[in-house]
């Protein structure tokens, strides 16, 4: 699984991965704005999902006042994300795309991504785990870092079996990095289309995707500074490593 991987990392003394030399990205010019729109109706289309699923659960007749609750405030956080989608598409047509970062917790962005998808329908029997290790906190935006491990996890959960399908989410938080791993149980990505999964409008073994998640994950995580890659050294199913850096500025307080 994400342990076995071969890809080589460079790591610290400690076993910590190591970020190479942070520099601002180059600013890249404004996508079209037919681009932009299919964009976030991509990005949409997983709070809409889970809106719609936690909906479907409250019309039931047996649920207790707690539960009813639970539900309400998960489709309250996905209306709230829904409008943080809009607000970027607002900032994108003005020409403010600043990263903005801040403190985080990579555990709690993670366990925002686990909610979203799992609640689902489609993915309702796919296990999906989540495995931290090192630091929790570190300097990032975790709204976009949300979106971009969001994108790979579902990208990883429509890869797999609705029956027996296993996504394994492994986070390791070092000094000056942070490495997230996605490793699921599906078939692979086939040898032939590798060079091709990051690039805008590509799809493969999907009757409805629209070939923008990943392009969509690896724009947010370069903006970071960092790298997002297929791990080709996988023995099974398929592995996404992301590496960003992590450390907290001089004078923040966490």
């Amino acid at each position: 699984m994400l342990e076995q991987a071969e890809h080589s990392e460079r790591s610290s003394p400690s076993g910590y991965p190591q970020c190479r030399q942070w520099t601002p990205p180059a600013r890249k010019p404004l996508p079209s704005f037919r681009t932009l729109v299919a964009r976030m109706s991509h990005d949409l289309r997983t709070p809409l999902a889970a809106i719609l699923a936690n909906a479907e659960f409250l019309a039931q007749s047996n649920l207790s006042e707690e539960e009813r609750d639970e539900l309400y405030e998960e489709i309250r956080l996905s209306i709230d994300r829904m409008n943080e989608l809009v607000s970027d598409l607002l900032e994108c047509s003005k020409g403010a795309g600043d990263l903005r970062p801040a403190i985080g917790n990579i555990v709690e962005t993670t366990e925002r991504v686990m909610r979203m998808i799992g609640v689902r329908p489609a993915f309702r029997r796919v296990t999906i785990t989540h495995r931290h290790e090192g630091s929790a906190i570190g300097w990032y935006n975790s709204r976009l870092l949300e979106r971009a491990m969001t994108n790979v996890v579902l990208n990883a959960c429509e890869a797999v079996s609705p029956e027996s399908g296993e996504v394994a989410i492994t986070t390791l938080g070092g000094p000056a990095c942070l490495r997230i791993d996605v490793w699921d149980n599906g078939p692979g990505v086939p040898t032939e289309v590798r060079d091709s999964i990051f690039q805008p409008f590509f799809t493969h073994g999907k009757s409805e995707g629209t070939g923008l998640g990943l392009a969509i994950a690896k724009r947010i995580v370069e903006d970071h500074g960092g790298e997002v890659f297929l791990d080709a050294g996988e023995k099974t199913g398929t592995s996404f490593r992301i590496s960003i850096p992590f450390a907290l500025p001089e004078g923040a307080v966490s």
